[in-house]
């Protein structure tokens, strides 16, 4: 049930999760939350090489986004438009399909990303680890919403 809920509210907030039958779970996406009052949030987190982790920032049209990374390792983040979805590739991995924001994308290596929100909609933010990296890196990842 906490399976098909999780599902049931990313699903309302327009990232789209398909689950593989028979298969491990993909990794959790987690929900930036903000103080009451502060428009700011870091996360903690680690990364191995080839790994990413995703979060889910719910937003409105014309607000302004202000992601940052910082990390001992070679780790960058993309940031997707609403609609996008997460699914279980061949490799066991995330497949992600959508469209990344300018200078946020897959190509950009971004480590600091400010700019404003085309549209309403829940923004994936996802943060990667180059294959080449130490066996484990910790990030804290600082993300603003104005």
């Amino acid at each position: 049930m906490l399976r098909f809920a999780s599902f049931f509210l990313l699903a309302m907030q327009g990232v789209l999760i398909a689950p593989a039958v028979g298969q491990p779970a993909l990794p959790p996406i987690r929900t930036i939350t903000f103080s009451a009052g502060s428009p700011l949030s870091t996360v903690n987190g680690q990364m191995v090489p080839g790994c990413c982790d995703l979060y889910a920032v719910p937003a409105k049209a014309g607000q302004t986004l202000l992601v940052s990374v910082a990390a001992e390792g070679e780790v960058t983040f993309r940031v997707y438009a609403p609609d996008t979805t997460v699914a279980k590739a061949a490799d066991g991995k995330p497949q992600i399909e959508g469209r990344t924001l300018p200078d946020a994308g897959a190509n950009d290596s971004a480590k600091a990303w400010v700019g404003a929100l085309p549209r309403s909609g829940t923004y994936l933010i996802a943060v990667y680890m180059v294959d080449t990296g130490p066996a484990l890196s910790p990030y804290s990842l600082t993300v603003s919403l104005q």
